[in-house]
């Protein structure tokens, strides 16, 4: 089988590889579609220590059934599923409560195991969610994400007639818009760095969408005459899009940290001032017990998957997808690996 394999931090090198053979408790999956998700492109470079190469990377992942280790009951091959990527220790404190999210030493497929940038991979069969085959690969590729953003929504709990603030428009972020405008909230802000994702948030259903660069996200707010926000919720991952942002945070907000930042990246805050106005900073991680419910807002429609995956690549392009996803990213929001074409 073909396999795009991590060889070492910053090349990816796609190469024949034998087809695993699934040990007892373990599912053999054929690979419909893996995602590409910044936290691969984090993974590549050496930014995040829980990848190592050698390692297949991918951990969106949509697959079918294709061969049961010994014990595995439950599952018949062909059957469409997608795949929690979070594999816990199962020992510690977090793994007991069922925050696998937390725990201190996973084997994460895509990271430290095998993942999905591959045509075959084997995963242990409680990780392994059977999906309706109408979902096809680019609803079951957003499930993994969409998960992340349930659990970070449980987390903020918005009320009805919050007004939100989202900065960055890029998958993350226009989950967390097709969430939020399912929650009665008064009004929704979005904003982004590339035109087309603006565009895409305004389909979506913000009912302000802006492109900040040369005119400030400040400029923008003071446009339309909004000073403040109850809740805001950082998408992009970075420390300074952060920092703008934290201004505009009101009395009693919420500020949700959602993006990966850099290990380095730091941000200030006035504890006094949030003090005043007895403020929160919340931060989410990884999706502990959410696939039942991504699953379902995806079959519900409430989730536009046509609208966010919107260019497919080969898995010989696979380490290409990694640098497109920093460079080229008006081309598109969600970049999905075939690995059968």
């Amino acid at each position: 089988m073909l396999a795009a394999i991590l060889e070492e931090y910053g090349r990816v090198e796609t190469r024949e590889v034998e087809i695993p053979k699934p040990p007892a408790g373990e599912i053999l999956l054929k690979v419909s579609g893996c995602g590409v998700c910044g936290t691969d492109v984090h993974l590549a470079a050496g930014e995040i220590p829980l990848a190592r190469p050698p390692v297949v990377l991918g951990h969106e992942i949509a697959a079918e059934v294709f061969e049961l280790g010994a014990g595995v009951t439950g599952f018949e091959k062909g059957e469409t599923v997608v795949v929690d990527p979070v594999v816990g220790c199962g020992k510690c404190k977090w793994c007991r409560e069922g925050q696998t999210n937390l725990c201190g030493a996973p084997t994460i497929i895509g990271y430290v195991r095998s993942g999905g940038f591959c045509q075959y991979l084997s995963v242990p069969a409680d990780k392994v969610c059977r999906v309706s085959p109408k979902l096809g690969p680019k609803g079951g590729i957003l499930v993994e994400t969409l998960a992340c953003v349930v659990h970070g929504y449980e987390r903020l709990d918005p009320r009805p007639g919050n007004t939100v603030l989202i900065v960055g428009a890029g998958t993350v972020g226009l989950l967390w818009l097709q969430l939020v405008k399912h929650s009665l909230t008064t009004y929704i802000v979005q904003a982004d760095l590339v035109e087309s994702r603006v565009a895409a948030a305004k389909k979506l259903g913000a009912n302000v969408a802006v492109t900040v660069g040369e005119k400030k996200l400040a400029d923008h707010l003071r446009e339309h005459g909004i000073k403040d926000f109850d809740i805001v919720l950082d998408a992009t991952g970075n420390p300074q899009a952060i920092s703008d942002a934290l201004p505009f945070l009101g009395k009693r907000g919420k500020f949700m940290i959602f993006g990966v930042c850099p290990e380095e990246g730091h941000i200030q805050v006035s504890p006094y001032e949030m003090f005043l106005k007895e403020q929160t900073i919340l931060s989410s991680k990884m999706p502990p017990q959410t696939f039942d419910t991504s699953i379902a807002l995806i079959n519900a429609g409430v989730i536009d998957c046509e609208a966010l995956v919107n260019r497919t690549l080969p898995l010989s392009q696979a380490g290409d997808a990694l640098r497109m996803f920093v460079e080229e990213k008006d081309k598109a929001i969600k970049m999905m690996i075939n690995p059968w074409v």
